[in-house]
């Protein structure tokens, strides 16, 4: 006969053991329980109050001196005053030794925090300077620029403007190339050739010799006596 397995139980929200439960199942029951009803308001415990003891009296009467013998009735009035005047001087050293702690702690932050502003100005004053540097840098290439640009239109203007005659030396002799039917400025008629003419230039040789005087020639003769 086959036995039949029973299907693993699912986990329980409760705890295994009521009496001692564990930490995570300590937590999960104060979460249920807080978020059980989220309108009402959570219970928070005020702060622990400062220690402090009531102040001394101005004058304790009927107390002996500290050569009470044992067994005098008014030997614990003077070990309970005894007792309150250590308990006070132990909570004086602690707030001062608390006071101290708290001036270090301050000045320490504030050292810290003047720390951090210089080094804040200083590394707010180098992203301006190279700011400042980057702008201008931008600047004078830009000014390259639009320099360029003006050469460049001033170049195309003049190459635009330049003339339909061209004049070129080829061997000495400057030729002047004009178009069909153009007429040079200086001729008087218009019966040019078309194409490249040289121009003739005068020998300064022959033009220096033909301005010097021709010296006349004179005979003499000598007679024998």
């Amino acid at each position: 006969m086959s036995k039949s397995i029973s299907p693993s139980p699912g986990p329980s929200s409760g705890p295994v053991n009521r009496h001692a439960p564990t930490a995570v199942e300590k937590q999960r029951m104060q979460l249920e329980k807080l978020l059980k009803d989220p309108l009402k308001p959570a219970y928070i415990p005020p702060p622990p109050k400062e220690k402090t003891i009531r102040p001394p009296r101005e004058m304790m009467k009927n107390v002996q001196g500290s050569s009470a013998g044992a067994g005098s009735g008014e030997f614990h009035v003077y070990k309970a005053s005894r007792r309150r005047e250590y308990e006070r001087t132990k909570l004086m050293e602690e707030k001062v030794e608390k006071e101290a702690v708290a001036n270090a702690f301050e000045e320490k932050k504030r050292k810290m925090e003047e720390e951090a502003d210089a080094k804040t100005a200083k590394n707010r004053a180098k992203r301006l300077k190279k700011k400042e540097r980057s702008k201008a840098k931008g600047q004078d290439a830009g000014g390259q620029k639009e320099d360029e640009e003006d050469n460049g239109a001033s170049f195309t203007k003049a190459s635009n403007d330049a003339p339909l005659k061209k004049r070129r030396l080829v061997n000495g002799s400057e030729l002047v190339f004009r178009k069909p039917g153009e007429e040079d400025e200086g001729d008087g008629d218009g019966d040019g050739e078309v194409g490249p003419q040289p121009i003739v230039e005068q020998d300064e040789a022959s033009t220096a010799d033909s301005l010097l005087p021709i010296a006349e020639s004179k005979i003499v003769i000598h007679e024998e006596d």
